[in-house]
């Protein structure tokens, strides 16, 4: 394979010169990344996700976008949010709003998972690492990130809507102030009700959720990394066996968190983060994990287009 002649045509599509300088401090993987949107957007690997995912969040659970206009289109940004119960959201919501603002996340991954799903670079996704996130927020890019991970995903439905994070997840907020750019709480509606998940159904049934819980609590140096490490590994497996459900889906976009370095600490930061995504998840999530709740919400969606579509079909007779 010609890797110099892959890495010259990568930075020939990056026409903006700074980008392409930042660019080439970093591998041929991650120098992806920091492909134009639209170059990423027209990739056979995202037209794939477009037919996978695209179709299905706009018919089957009216997905839109609430608050886009509070940020800055030319800016780079850091997204943060919640975690799911059930994984099934990150790759429909990143490929969604891309067709809806036209720029695509940069996902910060797990950087254990990268080596098992190399593809997901296609679509702009890099491992978790300050470095090269810093410089895609400089860059002027969008980037995305779960600070819980699968730790907060794996505490149980009870707590299905309740930002969970480990003490230790601070670098989001780092690199956020590094690059000073808006950091920024996104939260999709109904998200863990989108899909139901058989097992995992009984994993809450059996309040295996608040084992782990109390487990990570306790925080015993070998006990915990091995169950950690063997409950997130089979977690993550488990999440692909999913059973779509219409619930409605809204992304809200939340206000960029308020910090002024001089006073205040990166702990601050991100207890200001987690309390301004937990205030979004309370003020458009009041009710809590409800499946009734988000279907009746999609029905009522649907029953607003077609008393529309009946309304304007009467004013043609007319």
């Amino acid at each position: 394979m010609d890797i110099i002649g892959i890495k010259k045509k990568v930075d020939t599509t990056i026409s903006d010169p700074l980008v392409r300088n930042e660019a080439r401090r970093y591998s041929l993987r991650t120098r992806l990344a920091f492909l134009p949107d639209h170059i990423i957007g027209k990739s056979w690997f995202f037209r794939l996700l477009t037919l996978v995912y695209y179709y299905c969040y706009v018919y089957f659970h009216a997905f839109e976008i609430v608050g886009m206009e509070k940020i800055d289109p030319n800016q780079g940004c850091l997204f943060y949010a919640r975690h799911s119960t059930h994984n099934g959201e990150i790759l429909g919501t990143i490929v969604t709003m891309y067709h809806m603002t036209g720029r695509v996340l940069r996902s910060l991954i797990h950087r254990y998972l990268t080596p098992f799903f190399p593809i997901l670079r296609l679509m702009g996704a890099v491992p978790g690492e300050p470095k090269s996130a810093t410089s895609l927020l400089k860059s002027g890019f969008w980037v995305a990130v779960v600070p819980g991970g699968a730790d907060e995903g794996m505490i149980g439905h009870e707590n299905a809507y309740k930002v969970c994070w480990p003490k230790k997840r601070k670098g989001f907020a780092h690199i956020a102030v590094q690059a000073q750019v808006p950091m920024v709480p996104l939260f999709l509606a109904n998200v863990d009700e989108m899909r139901w998940n058989p097992i995992l159904w009984l994993w809450n049934l059996l309040e295996l959720g608040r084992l782990f819980s109390y487990i990570r609590e306790l925080d015993i140096p070998v006990l915990k990394p091995f169950i950690l490490l063997l409950s997130s590994t089979v977690w993550f497996l488990v999440t692909f066996i999913q059973i779509p459900i219409p619930a409605k889906l809204t992304l809200y976009v939340g206000d960029p968190v308020q910090y002024d370095m001089s006073k205040d600490s990166i702990d601050d930061i991100v207890e200001r983060a987690r309390n301004d995504l937990q205030s979004l998840i309370n003020r458009h999530q009041p009710y809590g994990k409800s499946y009734s709740n988000a279907v009746k919400q999609r029905i009522q969606c649907l029953t607003k287009y077609w008393n529309e579509k009946l309304s304007q079909g009467k004013s043609h007779k007319q």
